[in-house]
């Protein structure tokens, strides 16, 4: 009887002293884990919206190519959250749209953007060679309006719109919006890329291929803010000095188009003037600038994604490195970094670009706010895709 109430006595004792002990373990380990977990959690988050502000190009042509592969294994991680396809990427319309819908289906979240350079003339990524329709130029365009009515235009762009959507591209880079004032602007004007010289006229022909593409539900962008054509270089080789060249009036299309609830993404493009620059011949493309000057309440104020040209031209590239490109560009309010990637065909690419950003905003020189608004226009703006919901005025944007 002794030995069992003793047995007895050290089980109760044993049991009363893991009562005791155990909530003083479970009361702290909650606190510990539930704050590991959390900071886990804001690091994938903010690791998805980080590859949301990136797009490249690559190299490869369907599944089986390592930079197809490499791409879309980027874009199913969210490392990145898009691609500019080149020709060497299209072969024919079958091949096309096996790639695309390949990339397409990487992310079940937010739908990839996959975007091409299809202005038509002499830029146009999709052409005869793969066998699709042969566009006439911006400025070939005009001029069938002027000699008629706007019905020529309407059924080319809208032509043009269906081939894409229906190639599984959902993002156009176009229309070109910059005033021709310029004869001899050779990226311009001696391109034919212009629609002309007068504002009124850019902006109607500009509505209209907006509002063909939307019809498509394929997003546009327009490009080169503040205005190209009335530079004198080439910002793909160096820096065009506007300064003294560039008129107001090359701001009007971005205003009336802004006014009409028609623009889905802008286009900075890689100019210098004082006014749209943070000094040193800091380009627009890299300057806040710019960027308070697109969105100012009162005059243009655009809400919508901010796209900066190609961050591989030789007017940024020969000034700064790829991780100055990137951080100014994000810190000036830049939403979406665009590098073609055409030159180097650097499979990593995206992930580098990835690495500076995280980096940047763990080490202060990004705030962290500056990645969550750009991925609040982006996300929105991938959601009306999604959602077949650009066609329409005053389409609704992220603050």
């Amino acid at each position: 009887m002794t030995y069992g109430l003793h047995v007895c006595v050290s089980l109760l004792l044993a049991a009363a002293s893991i009562t005791f002990t155990a909530p003083v373990l479970r009361a702290a380990e909650p606190d510990s884990l539930a704050e590991l977990r959390a900071t886990a959690e804001a690091d994938v988050d903010l690791d998805q919206m980080i590859g949301q502000t990136i797009m490249v190009g690559f190299s490869g042509r369907d599944e089986h190519d390592q930079g197809v592969s490499g791409v879309r294994d980027q874009l199913a991680k969210g490392v990145i959250g898009g691609v500019v396809l080149y020709p060497e990427n299209i072969v024919s319309g079958e091949q096309l749209r096996l790639l695309t819908a390949f990339l397409t289906h990487a992310n079940s979240k937010l739908v990839p953007f996959i975007a091409v350079d299809q202005e038509g003339g002499m830029v146009q990524r999709l052409g005869p060679r793969s066998g699709y329709a042969r566009y006439p130029s911006a400025r070939g365009m005009a001029r069938e309006a002027k000699a008629g009515t706007l019905d020529t235009a309407r059924d080319r762009y809208q032509a043009m719109a269906k081939e894409l959507a229906t190639a599984g591209i959902n993002v156009n880079f176009g229309p070109v919006v910059d005033l021709s004032v310029n004869p001899w602007n050779t990226v311009i004007a001696r391109r034919k890329r212009s629609f002309g010289a007068d504002a009124e006229t850019v902006s109607t022909l500009a509505r209209t291929f907006i509002t063909a593409h939307r019809e498509a539900n394929v997003a546009t962008v327009a490009k080169h803010f503040p205005g190209h054509g009335s530079s004198w270089s080439d910002s793909h080789k160096t820096l065009p000095d506007i300064a003294s060249s560039w008129t107001e009036a090359e701001l009007q299309p971005y205003a009336a188009l802004s006014h009409d609830g028609l623009l889905d993404m802008v286009m900075v493009g890689h100019l210098y003037h004082p006014r749209f620059s943070d000094g040193e011949k800091l380009p627009a493309s890299l300057s806040a600038n710019a960027i308070h000057a697109l969105r100012a309440d009162g005059y243009i104020g655009f809400k919508g994604v901010v796209v900066s040209d190609d961050l591989e031209m030789g007017a940024v590239s020969e000034r700064f490195s790829l991780e100055d490109r990137v951080v100014k560009a994000i810190n000036a309010g830049v939403d979406l970094l665009v590098l073609s990637n055409v030159k180097s065909r650097d499979p990593d690419l995206g992930a580098k670009i990835h690495a500076i950003i995280s980096d940047g905003v763990r080490d202060g020189s990004i705030p962290r706010a500056r990645i969550e608004a750009a991925y609040r226009r982006i996300a929105a703006l991938k959601q009306r895709l999604m959602a077949h919901e650009l066609a329409g005025r005053g389409a609704a944007t992220a603050q």
